[in-house]
Order: C-alpha cells, then sequence, then structure tokens
C-alpha cells in the first residue's frame, strides 16, 4: 500500500496541472476568439466608411454633372454638341475616379493594417499559452523530482 499512498499526491498534482492548462489553453482560445470577432468588426467598419464615401462621391459627381448640364444648356452651348461641354464632364468624372482610386487604396492599407495587428495578437497569444503550459509542465516535473526543494 505504500507504493500506492506514494502515486496519490503526485497523480493528484498531475491531474491538477493538467486542468490549469487546460483552462489557460481555453482562456486563450476565447481571446484569439474575441480578436478575430474584433479583426471582423474592424474590416467591416471600413468597408462601411467606404461604401459611404463612394456612395458621396457619385452623388456629388451626379450633382456636379446636372449644374454644369443645366448650364451650359442654359447659355446654348449644348445645343451643337460641342466638344468643350463633354470635356469638361469627363473631366469630373476623371477627377472621381482619381478621388475613388485614393479611397480604395486608403482602404486596402487600412485593412491590412488591421489584419497585422490581429495576427501579431493572436500569436501574442498563442505563445503565451504555450509559454504557461511549457512553465505549468516543468515546475510539475521540478516538484515531482524534488528540484524545488
Amino acid at each position: 500500500m505504500g507504493g500506492f499512498s506514494s502515486i496519490v499526491p503526485m497523480a493528484a498534482s498531475a491531474l491538477q496541472t493538467g486542468q490549469q492548462i487546460s483552462a489557460n489553453q481555453v482562456r486563450q482560445q476565447n481571446a484569439v476568439a474575441q480578436t478575430e470577432a474584433q479583426r471582423k468588426a474592424d474590416l467591416a467598419a471600413v468597408a462601411a466608411a467606404n461604401a459611404e464615401r463612394d456612395a458621396k462621391r457619385a452623388e456629388e459627381l451626379r450633382i456636379r454633372k446636372a449644374q454644369i448640364r443645366a448650364r451650359q444648356g442654359a447659355s446654348g452651348i449644348m445645343a451643337g454638341g460641342a466638344g468643350s461641354a463633354s470635356a469638361v464632364l469627363a473631366g469630373y468624372d476623371t477627377v472621381a475616379a482619381r478621388e475613388g482610386a485614393r479611397d480604395d487604396a486608403k482602404t486596402a492599407r487600412s485593412r491590412r493594417q488591421i489584419n497585422q495587428d490581429a495576427d501579431w495578437r493572436e500569436r501574442s497569444l498563442l505563445r503565451s499559452a504555450q509559454d504557461d503550459t511549457v512553465a505549468r509542465l516543468s515546475a510539475w516535473f521540478a516538484r515531482r523530482d524534488g528540484w524545488g526543494n
């Protein structure tokens, strides 16, 4: 019976260490899931802001073109299909396209930064979970082998 009684504390200690490791892994997985949820929310916010800017730009372009057409029509420029009227309208299109490309580049940079930050946080959380697991196992083996005394 003496051999069995010396294993019981060690088994209980191993069980407790295993439970602590498991609980820590669950906490880390929850933190990773929160990071992923935050990443998705941030990306959705960027996409929504980009869509809002696109819609606003399209509306402003539509209004500017309508105003130019109205002015040119009132002054008789459009009657003969003059090239200057279409050049002005094409210029507005070009400016709007340039602004759109600039906004798209800004959105891409924001998305890339959000993804990089989230990846870094996730790797950091996973590293800390691994470090915690190794530390707990090392401490358990040290206690088992009597190194901590």
